[in-house]
């Protein structure tokens, strides 16, 4: 109810009732009539640039953009008609890099040399191995943007090879793998011989190390992988990091389960939420993870049909609900996973986190949300701040803006306002 909040009339002191998890306003009863024509006439007036709502959509607009990056790569990835192809491909600079002097990069994917793949499989230089002898890597790198990217395929990457990467094992049948450049690329590196005995250190260092198997992943250059036994079907942006993990994986079959269980869309952020089965019946709620609690009082009809609400609509339907032709975990700018030993379809925005649980499936975090130490999580939405804690059990639950749950609790078919 914040974008209701403060307004001119004033109202004596509401009755606040709590059903099952929902936090809701009921005005008293000599104010009723009056009240429900002041906020119904409010609410029309509401739109969807007003301050309070435009977060929610910036939010949704950012997800789409880093949907489209993975997209944009994997397309790229499909278009080249052999393996020797060259591509240069021009993508938007993530919005929470201020750094950037551009809106746009321009990258190139190549695969390597034979010098290259000499000092990658190296026992004394890079010490990588190929679990499957037919995988094709790309090499990813950032390239001027004054039209040298054709020039610059042909620059021998061995050097930042052998300082970026470091002991894994490449499987699957591609992968994309990011090379920072001092010139064309502002990020400062540290490499994996960096002075460091903390292991929160490694979520710092670009490059990959100590990885047992990494295989059908997009690896962005500055991205960081350290320590983890299995990492698959994963998109890791600039910065994002993921160290000392099991199994990060995608399976078509967890998410074709996660959308006959509840309709679990990672693109669109939306599930079904059963609430309410203390009543005798569940309610069906479909929520976005940028829902706001007014749409979701007024889809269980709490409001009696005065509000004019979606505040923020729901993304449109798709024609086709398939799943995608490549299922891809999402790891966006300054998000982390780390220290967990299962995790599966996720999708974590900047500054969101995962560490320490001990298993979460199919789960998308807003920025600045987290799962952590040793929370089994299943289905979740979880808006800013939102946060799992503490040895909690969480499955089919939305938790908006600061909510948080734990220490050694037990939630199902939830929503948190």
């Amino acid at each position: 109810l914040a974008p209701y909040r403060n307004r001119e009339e004033k109202i004596n002191t509401p009755n606040i009732i709590n059903i099952g998890c929902f936090l809701f306003y009921v005005p008293p009863d000599s104010t009723t009539t009056k009240v429900q024509k002041k906020y119904s006439a409010t609410i029309k007036m509401s739109t969807a640039s007003s301050s309070a709502i435009a977060p929610f959509l910036e939010s949704r607009s950012s997800r789409q953009l880093y949907h489209d990056r993975t997209l944009a790569l994997l397309s790229t990835l499909a278009a080249t008609s052999s393996p020797q192809t060259t591509s240069l491909l021009t993508l938007p600079n993530h919005p929470t890099h201020s750094s950037e002097r551009r809106s746009t990069s321009t990258f190139l994917l190549r695969p390597p040399s034979s010098e290259e793949l000499s000092v990658l499989l190296d026992p004394s230089l890079c010490n990588c191995r190929l679990v499957n002898p037919n995988v094709e890597i790309r090499l990813m790198y950032r390239v001027a943007g004054n039209g040298e990217g054709k020039s610059m395929a042909k620059w021998d990457l061995s050097a930042a090879l052998k300082e970026q990467v470091r002991n894994n094992g490449f499987g699957g049948e591609w992968l994309i793998l990011g090379v920072l450049l001092d010139g064309p690329d502002d990020a400062t590196t540290t490499t994996a011989t960096a002075s460091s005995s903390a292991a929160s250190a490694l979520s710092n260092v670009a490059g990959l190390s100590n990885n047992t198997l990494l295989s059908e992943c997009i690896l962005e250059p500055g991205s960081s992988l350290h320590d983890n036994s299995e990492v698959s079907r994963t998109h890791v942006m600039k910065h994002a990091s993921i160290v000392g993990c099991g199994s990060v994986t995608c399976p078509r079959s967890v998410v074709e389960a996660s959308r006959k269980k509840c309709r679990f869309d990672m693109q669109r952020g939306s599930m079904d939420v059963e609430v309410g089965p203390e009543a005798g019946g569940g309610r069906l709620v479909r929520v976005c993870v940028e829902s706001t609690l007014v749409d979701v009082c007024r889809d269980l009809n709490m409001d009696s049909g005065v509000t004019l609400a979606p505040l923020v609509p729901q993304p449109p339907t798709p024609k086709h609900d398939d799943v995608p032709a490549i299922p891809m975990n999402s790891l966006a700018p300054r998000s982390s996973l780390l220290h967990t030993p299962t995790a599966a379809h996720v999708a974590l925005l900047p500054h969101s986190t995962i560490r320490s649980a001990q298993s979460v499936l199919s789960a998308l975090l807003l920025p600045h949300a987290a799962i952590s130490w040793g929370v089994t999580a299943s289905h979740a939405l979880l808006q800013w701040d939102a946060t799992l804690t503490s040895h909690s059990d969480a499955h089919r639950v939305f938790l908006m803006e600061r909510s948080e749950v734990g220490p050694h609790s037990f939630t199902a078919n939830a929503i948190y306002g």
